[in-house]
């Protein structure tokens, strides 16, 4: 059942694709059963579908098509200035955001406006599931786009950087309390806003290990970028953010579960230190002491080849050829000399270490085999340095192709480039000076053979020749 509230867009879909997921599915399925729920902007059909099983559900969308494509539940269609707080929810779940819910047939809501229209439909200690994205997370940083200047039919304010949203953790708690709705639970969401795979709270971003943790964000974000054109390698910028202590300020969104007023022991969904979606499709969630320690094997063997540092190389790649062979370097982590998978769900790859020659390569790193620049020899040097009698076959790039790797590479070709310009240069001067020297040698040649004193020398010398050879005859 479809109810017109005001501001509908009839003729109008969203483009973009709704928010839902895996991980997204099971943090809903922790809500009571029973309870009246408010789907705000555009979710996932399964998502609402798992919702609308043992929970009373209401949508609300802008689009009068997309509110036509949900089934089996009442939908409230309009703008979201135009919802009233006659009805009141147990639970709001805005886990797209607000920037889908005000529609362009009625006056635009900032943020704070709209977080205010959201906890009005709330029931005095309702919960609240809100998902805001970071205009200055690593899904941004490495876009070659930029989103101010976005073309798409539904960017009536591309304000990008320049919008109003809380821009740190800290500040958007503390945005929430002043609208009345303290922060029970907050958590970092990567890769991106529309479909998280691993949220991870700030508690355990401080708490560690971080080494782990690094991994985990590093792996999520590379599973996010296949072949998607990026400025830079996202897993490195990820990693690095969550080691330096600033993973929280540079996730890509932040989930948050406020309440309208609090009522001790009573929280609608709870969230553990961290939440990981597998490529398997199961769901696995962290608590304390549970993650591995050490350093991720990639990270360490980049260290080992950017140092120069053979022996530290052929150690790791050693070990790890022989313990955990069918594990791509950016799922092992190294404390010692233990080798530990970070996410046992991961399949294996086969091609793990070709997988490493290429990021070596495509990375622009340096290595301590300047002259090996392809792929099919870097992997015979690689398994060479591991003791492996066979060397695998060459598979596809490990990462998605960062433009400041390509730069990287297209500058050791240029410094290549140029040092074969010089020898060639070289080369052609000292050609220059042998074909001079030479013409010098056939003319002074031909200017003496063509004069007389030259021929009566070469009949004197035959004549001499001839006299020779008769003495040595009468001799004998």
């Amino acid at each position: 059942m479809i109810r017109m509230i005001g501001g509908e867009m009839p003729e109008y879909a969203e483009e973009h694709p709704p928010v839902g997921g895996l991980l997204l599915r099971h943090l809903l399925d922790r809500l009571p059963t029973g309870i009246r729920v408010l789907v705000a902007g555009p979710h996932d059909p399964a998502l609402i579908g798992a919702l609308a099983g043992r929970r009373d559900v209401t949508c609300l969308v802008r689009s009068q098509p997309d509110a036509a494509a949900i089934p089996d539940v009442p939908v409230l269609c309009g703008t979201l200035s135009k919802l009233t707080d006659a009805d009141r929810y147990d639970v709001v779940i805005a886990l797209d955001g607000v920037g889908r819910l005000c529609s362009p047939e009625d006056t635009p809501l900032d943020w704070a406006e709209s977080v205010r229209v959201l906890a009005r439909a709330l029931r005095p200690g309702g919960t609240l599931l809100l998902t805001v994205e970071n205009e200055l997370g690593v899904h941004r940083l490495v876009d070659p786009g930029d989103p101010a200047s976005s073309r798409s039919a539904d960017a009536w304010h591309t304000l990008g950087e320049l919008s109003d949203t809380p821009g740190r953790p800290d500040r958007l708690a503390a945005a929430l309390a002043a609208e009345g709705l303290p922060v029970t639970a907050l958590a970092a969401a990567w890769p991106f806003p529309q479909s998280p795979s691993l949220l991870i709270t700030p508690e355990a971003l401080a708490d560690g290990p971080l080494d782990a943790l690094a991994a985990l964000a590093a792996a999520a974000v590379s599973a996010g970028y296949p072949g998607r054109p990026v400025l830079t390698d996202p897993r490195r910028l990820a990693a690095a953010a969550v080691r330096r202590g600033i993973g929280a300020e540079l996730a890509p969104a932040w989930l948050v579960v406020a309440q309208r007023s609090t009522r001790p022991g009573q929280t609608a969904v709870s969230l553990p230190p961290a939440l990981i979606a597998g490529p398997s499709g199961t769901v696995t969630e962290v608590v304390g002491g549970s993650l591995p320690g050490g350093r991720l094997l990639e990270e360490r063997l980049l260290t080992a080849a950017l140092g120069h540092d053979l022996p530290v190389l052929r150690r790791l790649l050693t070990g790890w050829m022989t313990e955990l062979p069918m594990a791509g370097a950016g799922n092992v982590l190294v404390d010692g000399d233990r080798y530990v998978r970070l996410d046992p769900a991961v399949p294996d790859q086969p091609d793990a270490l070709a997988r490493f020659a290429h990021t070596l390569l495509d990375g622009g790193y340096h290595h301590p085999w300047p002259g090996v620049t392809d792929v099919a020899r870097m992997i015979a040097v690689l398994a060479g340095a591991a003791g492996l009698d066979t060397v695998p076959e060459p598979s596809g790039s490990a990462g998605p192709p960062g433009r400041r790797e390509q730069e990287a590479q297209l500058s050791a070709l240029r410094e290549r480039l140029a040092d074969a310009e010089d020898r060639c240069r070289f080369f052609e001067i000292e050609l220059a000076k042998r074909e001079a020297e030479l013409g010098r040698a056939k003319t002074q040649i031909a200017a003496f053979s063509g004069n007389l004193g030259y021929r009566a020398a070469k009949a004197g010398l035959v004549l001499a020749r001839a006299a020779r050879n008769r003495i040595r005859k009468g001799r004998s």
